[in-house]
């Protein structure tokens, strides 16, 4: 629901700036798109309000900058091994793609690589890391197809995280919303968003006894905002591994739980998952690791009756652990201390009696004054 209510504000906010276009305009979009030379460069037009519209919408939700999403992806690969090196080009209005501009991939200010984004904006070039470790890289786009770009010139560079790692490293994975962030990802859109208590200094413990690997439904094109977020608050490198914007719209538990297969195929050593959905901790079971589900609802009675439904229904409970805390993941990854899930729906089935109790009472009180009255 989360990542649905994310794409619904991201595409209200791309047909508002599409709006207000003339007939004409709209034909010669219908007629593009249709057009089989879909290599070409879409036009920038300016369209006055529309697209101060779409410029402020994009730099807020997407990171957007003179209109542009500039993102790149994060990799994991072993050392001595070519790993793909890889940035997007898009429109913020629309989303559109765009073919022919050359990015340039750099360590430092050493030039690794140069691409030009082909039809769907993408560029790659491949590069070997000679060891393992955390290569912090940058995208960086250093020409345009024409004057109209130009000012593309001017935009940051996208970082990028090569994590290099022998095949057998331990790894935990991480999810972002409601596990490191302390609410949905909307307030990291908008700014405010503070980390989950203790959850800084605990994912600071891990990171120096197993590989961190952020795994998050979030779409790609989010890339720019979740990095800046994670490297603001001072959270450890890892890999930020995020959805297609199609994968965004499906369940979290499919897409996560396809996405930790293909990594285990390499990494075998991923033993740990964290994340607040019970579809996040039954992926991270039915691919042989030890789940720390941190559950999120809200403080009603309905919801954690409906939360406690949902845990009991989790397969492979031996694996999984439901906590109510980052102290608490802490003391079971470093001292081994078992949080049964069985637990955890006692405390939510007495809690919710408790809350329903109080209900009762206050209605009765309410009553009890309407006779008086």
């Amino acid at each position: 629901m989360r990542a649905q209510r994310l794409i619904s504000i991201l595409t209200c906010v791309l047909l508002l700036a599409s709006c207000g276009k003339s007939n004409d305009e709209l034909q010669a979009d219908k007629q593009a798109q249709n057009d089989k030379r879909s290599y070409q460069t879409p036009q920038r037009r300016k369209d006055g309000w529309q697209d101060m519209v779409s410029d402020v919408a994009g730099g807020v939700f997407l990171g957007a900058e003179k209109g542009v999403v500039f993102y790149a992806y994060d990799a994991l690969s072993y050392p001595n091994e070519p790993v793909e090196l890889a940035a997007k080009v898009q429109l913020a209005k629309l989303l559109e793609d765009v073919p022919g501009v050359s990015v340039g991939f750099y360590e430092g200010s050493k030039l690794i690589g140069r691409a030009h984004t082909d039809k769907q904006g993408r560029a790659a070039i491949s590069w070997k890391p000679s060891k393992a470790g955390n290569y912090s890289l940058q995208a960086k786009i250093d020409d345009v197809p024409n004057k109209d770009y130009k000012d593309l010139l001017e935009i940051s560079p996208a970082p990028l995280l090569v994590a290099v790692r022998q095949k057998k490293t331990a790894f935990v994975v991480i999810d972002l919303d409601h596990t490191v962030v302390g609410s949905s990802f909307f307030r990291v859109l908008i700014g405010g968003a503070k980390p989950m208590p203790d959850s800084l200094r605990v994912t600071k413990a891990i990171a120096k006894k197993y590989g961190i690997i952020y795994l998050t439904q979030r779409p790609e094109l989010l890339s720019r905002k979740s990095k800046q977020w994670l490297r603001k608050q001072g959270y450890p490198k890892g890999p930020l591994l995020l959805s297609e914007l199609k994968e965004a719209l499906a369940g979290s538990g499919k897409f996560k739980s396809s996405e930790l297969a293909l990594i285990k195929k390499r990494f075998p050593g991923i033993q740990i998952g964290i994340g607040d959905k019970p579809s996040d901790a039954q992926a991270y079971v039915d691919n042989g690791m030890k789940a720390y589900l941190l559950p999120h609802y809200k403080d009603k009675a309905k919801d954690m009756r409906k939360m406690a439904k949902s845990i009991r229904e989790l397969q492979g409970r031996g694996r999984l652990q439901v906590v109510k805390n980052w102290e608490q993941i802490e003391v079971g990854i470093f001292k081994g201390k078992k949080f049964p899930a069985e637990d955890f729906v006692k405390y939510l089935q007495e809690w919710a009696e408790h809350l329903e109790y109080e209900e009762k009472l206050r209605e009765e009180k309410e009553e009890e004054e309407d006779d008086d009255d």
